[in-house]
């Protein structure tokens, strides 16, 4: 990667709100679970299908979207998945019958995958190395970003434009961002690698796990996305009076922290100091957490606390992917890593604190959580001193 002198940070926050629209593939249908349900007269269980399907294709194709980047070209990869998306929201717009719907879930599935595996791995090539960190830090708050505009503004556009209009609404902003993309960003090169060979696909995904500059950010991605996505559903649920604001809050915390950790990552701390680190403050504020429930003690300011260490791992785990390696090659691999591990962990991590919660009563919360910090404590530690000791 060519070091720039300095950051082109109208290009950084382009492609940071290209992520935003994204994720609001997510976003926008979680919001609208209820309308889309009334509108299809479907079961909660059908819906939840559509909501869950995008995340489904990242879980499935996130690694050989990261390996075919670099033949693709990565502004060439943004452009078809912003445009994709746009296309898709405007037939979503239409209200499609339901298997259709499915279908354009199923393509914003590879939409939203060409966009998280190419944008930024741009971020990274248009980021002076005393930014790298800082940018990426931004780049890890576009999901929580998505979810917090959504809830902000989709009340008053189904309110006044109905559920067309909010998937209308979606459509637009793609279809701009796109724009912005073929106006501000540069060609890509030329000299692109060659495709991989459909046969080699499974060789290059157990490469890719078997080396620590494309799988450790995403083994320590995968106890991120496990532990918020459930933590932001179930703590409001054991905050008693304190339900219905922390809820707001703790979204707000989570981003907050993601940004702190480029921060952190770019200027007080190397990546591979804060990730264990943030992990082990999650552990601890777990325990504190666990306290509170056992002795009946208000619970929110811990979680608050709490929200943000997670945030803080989340956002180091994505700081790990320029530290490890400053090839776009290898961090399109690791970008892609982190969005199928991202996708598993999001998948498996509400169910487990499910159970356990079901299990064990209250204190249920605290026992996967703590789990989770001390795996990813682990492996972040002994995958940065592996990797250390791998590279001369």
């Amino acid at each position: 990667m060519s070091s720039l002198p300095t950051t082109h940070w109208p290009r950084v926050i382009t492609l940071w709100l290209c992520g935003v629209l994204a994720a609001m593939q997510f976003s926008k249908v979680s919001f609208a679970f209820q309308a889309l349900q009334a509108t299809y007269g479907a079961t909660p269980a059908a819906m939840g299908w559509i909501l869950s399907t995008v995340g489904m294709v990242g879980l499935v194709l996130g690694v050989t979207m990261g390996l075919c980047a670099p033949a693709i070209g990565y502004r060439r990869l943004l452009l078809v998945g912003m445009g994709l998306g746009a296309v898709l929201a405007l037939v979503q717009s239409l209200v499609p019958p339901f298997p259709l719907l499915w279908l354009t879930r199923l393509f914003e599935g590879v939409s939203q995958l060409a966009v998280v595996v190419a944008a930024p791995t741009l971020i990274m090539q248009h980021s002076a190395p005393q930014h790298r960190s800082i940018a990426m830090g931004l780049w890890s708050t576009f999901v929580g970003v998505a979810f917090a505009l959504t809830a902000a503004g989709g009340g008053w556009v189904l309110a006044h434009f109905q559920l067309s209009g909010l998937l209308v609404v979606h459509a637009v902003g793609m279809a701009l961002m796109g724009a912005a993309v073929l106006w501000l960003l540069p060609r890509d090169s030329a000299a692109t690698q060659a495709w991989p060979a459909l046969a080699s696909l499974p060789q290059l995904h157990a490469r890719i796990y078997s080396q620590w500059a494309t799988a450790l950010p995403g083994g320590c991605f995968f106890f991120y996305t496990a532990t918020a996505i459930a933590l932001l559903t179930f703590i409001p649920q054991q905050a008693g009076a304190d339900r219905a604001w922390l809820a707001v809050a703790l979204p707000l915390l989570s981003i907050g922290g993601n940004f702190l950790a480029g921060w952190l990552a770019q200027s007080v701390l190397r990546p591979s100091t804060l990730v264990p680190l943030a992990f082990a403050g999650v552990a601890a504020a777990g325990l504190a957490l666990g306290l509170c429930l056992w002795q009946g003690i208000a619970i929110a300011p811990v979680a608050l606390l709490l929200m943000a260490l997670v945030g803080l791992a989340g956002g180091a785990a994505f700081a790990l992917v320029p530290y490890l390696s400053d090839a776009p090659p290898v961090q399109a691999r690791a970008t892609g890593a982190v969005a199928q591990m991202g996708n598993l962990g999001s998948t498996i991590g509400p169910p487990v604190f499910a159970y356990a919660i079901a299990s064990m009563g209250p204190l249920g919360l605290v026992l996967p959580l703590l789990v989770w910090a001390l795996v990813g404590l682990s492996l972040a530690t002994w995958g940065i001193r592996q990797h250390q000791r791998q590279t001369p």
